[in-house]
C-alpha cells in the first residue's frame, strides 16, 4: 500500500484536529508592569478556530494565545469524528504536538550538560558505541551533541522511504502509516537512514533529520538510565505542573480523553483513523501530548519555554 505524501494530507485533508497556538514572553520587568497579559489581546480564538474549522478537510480545531505562560483566548469548533460525529472537541483536549517534542528533548540534554553529566562536544561514538560498532550512523566517532542538537550531523533522516537526493527529509514514509501494533526501537529507525547520503561534513551545514533526535533520546536513556518519558516528566512535565501531559511510546498507545482524531486516505482515497498513529515511531522526534488549555510559569523567559504548559484549571 502506497503511503506517499503522508504529512501533506495528515496537514491539510486529512487533518482533524487542528492545534494552533500563539506564545509570546513578555520583556517587561515585573516590577515595572506587575499584569503586562492584561494589556496584550490576543483576537478571537474562538473566531479563528472556527474560520479554521470550515477549511476544506479540517474536521475540528482547537487553539489557544498564550502571554508568559497565561492563556488570554482559547477555543475550539467543529468535531472529533469525520462526518461531524463525536461531539465537539473539548477546549481542553490533548493533541500531539510532533516535533515539537524536539524542542523538550533539547532541553534534557542540555540539562544534563549543565549537571556536568554530558557534553556538547561529547563524539556519539562514546555515547553510544553500538552504533559506531555496528555502523549504523557513518562517522559516528566525529559526530558530536552539539551537532545533533542543531542539525548539523550531516546525518540523513530516517522518515521518508526515499529521501530527498540530498539525504534530507522526503515525503514517502519508511513505514506504513495504518501499522499500528509493529513496536520499533529508536535502533531500528537509526538504522532506516544508514544507506542514505549524509547531508554534508560533520557541523558543516544545517539539514534536519529525524535521525539526530532519536539518537539523542537514545544518549538521554544511557546517561539518566532511565527511559526518556520518566525524564521528561521528571525534568519538565513535573517541574512546570504540567500534570496532564505524556510521551507516548508503545503502540498502540493513544491520546488519553476525548480529543479530535486523525485521518489519512488509504490506497483508494478514502480517509481511515490515524487516532492510534505507532508512538513507537517518533519518539524522541517527536511524539508528546500536552492538553491545549495548559501553561508553565514562564514569566520573563524565552517564547519555547512557554510551550511548556500546564493546566490552567490547576493553577
Amino acid at each position: 500500500m502506497s503511503q506517499k505524501n503522508v504529512r501533506r494530507p495528515l496537514r491539510r485533508a486529512g487533518l482533524a484536529a487542528g492545534a494552533a497556538m500563539l506564545m509570546v514572553a513578555s520583556a517587561w520587568p515585573a516590577a515595572a508592569d506587575p499584569a503586562p497579559t492584561a494589556r496584550i489581546r490576543g483576537g478571537n480564538v474562538q473566531k479563528a478556530m472556527e474560520d479554521l474549522a470550515k477549511a476544506h478537510g479540517v474536521v475540528g480545531s482547537v487553539g489557544g494565545a498564550y502571554v508568559d505562560g497565561k492563556p488570554i483566548g482559547v477555543g475550539s469548533a467543529g468535531s472529533r469524528l469525520l462526518g461531524g460525529k463525536g461531539g465537539k472537541i473539548p477546549a481542553n483536549s490533548r493533541f500531539r504536538i510532533g516535533s515539537q517534542t524536539k524542542e523538550m528533548v533539547a532541553t534534557v540534554v542540555l540539562q544534563l550538560v549543565g549537571e556536568g553529566r554530558l557534553g556538547v562536544d561529547d563524539k556519539l561514538a562514546d555515547l553510544l558505541p553500538e552504533v559506531a560498532e555496528n555502523d549504523l550512523v557513518e562517522r559516528a566517532g566525529e559526530i558530536t551533541v552539539r551537532q545533533m542538537i542543531r542539525h548539523t550531523s550531516g546525518i540523513p533522516d530516517w522518515y521518508a522511504g526515499k529521501p530527498n537526493p540530498d539525504g534530507s527529509e522526503g515525503e514517502d514514509p519508511s513505514f506504513d502509516v495504518f501499522d499500528f501494533t509493529t513496536h520499533y526501537r529508536p535502533l531500528d529507525l537509526v538504522k532506516w537512514s544508514r544507506a542514505r547520503p549524509r547531508t554534508g561534513e560533520p557541523g558543516e551545514k544545517w539539514s534536519y533529520s529525524n535521525t539526530n533526535y532519536t539518537l539523542l533520546g537514545m544518549v538521554v536513556e544511557r546517561v539518566t538510565g532511565h527511559d526518556l518519558a520518566a525524564e521528561l516528566h521528571g525534568r519538565l512535565f513535573g517541574p512546570l505542573g504540567m500534570t496532564k501531559t505524556y510521551l507516548p511510546l508503545k503502540p498502540p498507545e493513544g491520546i488519553k480523553g476525548p480529543h479530535g482524531h486523525g485521518y489519512y486516505p488509504d490506497a483508494n482515497g478514502r480517509p481511515r483513523d490515524v487516532d492510534r498513529f505507532n508512538a513507537s515511531i517518533a519518539g524522541a522526534a517527536g511524539e508528546w501530548c500536552p492538553p491545549r488549555t495548559t501553561s508553565a510559569r514562564t514569566s520573563g523567559r524565552s517564547p519555547r519555554a512557554s510551550c511548556c504548559r500546564r493546566n490552567s484549571s490547576e493553577s
